[in-house]
């Protein structure tokens, strides 16, 4: 009896199904189920703390159509991470926050932690900032990091409250310098103040704080949040969103101090505090030489004092 030699053949059907799904397996590749995930090159660079590269992974994913909530979520979030590990002076504390901050809005972001670190950084970096500027006499640079630590949660209040007074103090000393001088020459800004509101130099307390209310409006908009006094100085808060008013409304300012000098028939002066941080904004005080009141501009930023004399 013959051998005979026999191949074994699938039946063609199997071939053409075994064909279809190598096919499927290649087209999902760049989906999921046949490939790794599209974040798994970007966390395998956060893996061995090389970020930029990370980082540059990420923000082309970030740009693709048709993310999935928690695609955009996780990218977000290594993002956060990705910035918050490279730093400064690469990425600013702000731009970091802000970064981190945009992470946080997705749903079951992971980036809260992250943030408070940041926070924390800014917090001792701007109180280191207040206090090497208050030692030099760096009025600008006091209020500045002052105010930015104030923005951010969690600050200590007994300290805020400390560096406003401080704060308070520098300025005093630096507009207030020639005093002794100027109290010699102001006998004729007091007068011609006392002639010029007559009726102020009558009010009573109320009359008066009212009356400093209805001056400082603009549009409609009082400038002033609160108004204090004692006898011989007024005290107003302005809202930081009203600063920008204020600042073209100076006229204002000066007008309510001559009616405080006509009322008290004193040196007076107004000083005007930013309402959220309590920090000086503006001091005004007569002018020996113009007869009137005279706004010095605290400085906000990189500027200085700046004068600028009533209409």
């Amino acid at each position: 009896m013959q051998s005979q030699n026999r191949t074994s053949v699938p039946p063609l059907p199997l071939i053409r199904i075994a064909g279809h799904a190598i096919a499927a397996c290649a087209l999902a590749a760049s989906l999921s189920a046949c490939a790794p995930s599209a974040l798994s090159t970007a966390r395998s660079q956060i893996a061995a703390a090389n970020y930029p590269a990370a980082r540059q992974e990420l923000v082309a994913l970030s740009a693709r159509p048709n993310l999935s909530e928690s695609e955009r979520r996780e990218i977000k979030d290594d993002l956060c991470l990705c910035d918050f590990k490279i730093g400064r002076p690469t990425y600013s504390l702000a731009e970091q926050r802000g970064v981190c901050l945009d992470a946080m809005k997705e749903p079951g972001s992971q980036s809260s932690s992250i943030v408070a670190q940041i926070d924390e950084a800014q917090r001792n970096r701007d109180q280191l900032e207040v206090e090497a500027a208050l030692h030099a006499h760096d009025l600008a640079d006091a209020e500045r990091a002052a105010t930015d630590y104030q923005r951010l949660p969690g600050g200590d209040p007994a300290m805020l409250a400390r560096w406003s007074k401080e704060i308070w103090t520098l300025a005093d000393e630096q507009v207030f310098a020639d005093t002794a001088a100027r109290k010699r020459s102001l006998a004729g800004a007091i007068s011609g103040a006392r002639k010029k509101y007559p009726n102020v130099a009558k009010m009573n307390k109320s009359q008066f704080t009212q009356w400093v209310v209805a001056t400082s409006t603009v549009a409609g908009n009082p400038l002033a949040s609160s108004v204090h006094m004692t006898d011989t100085t007024l005290s107003l808060a302005i809202t930081d969103a009203n600063i920008p008013t204020a600042a073209l409304s100076l006229d204002k300012l000066a007008t309510i101090n001559d009616g405080m000098a006509a009322r008290c028939g004193c040196d007076a002066r107004t000083n005007v505090a930013v309402a959220e941080t309590g920090f000086p904004a503006y001091f005004i005080r007569l002018d020996p030489e113009t007869k009137m009141s005279e706004v010095m501009i605290l400085p906000r930023g990189d500027s200085g004092i700046v004068a600028a004399a009533s209409n």
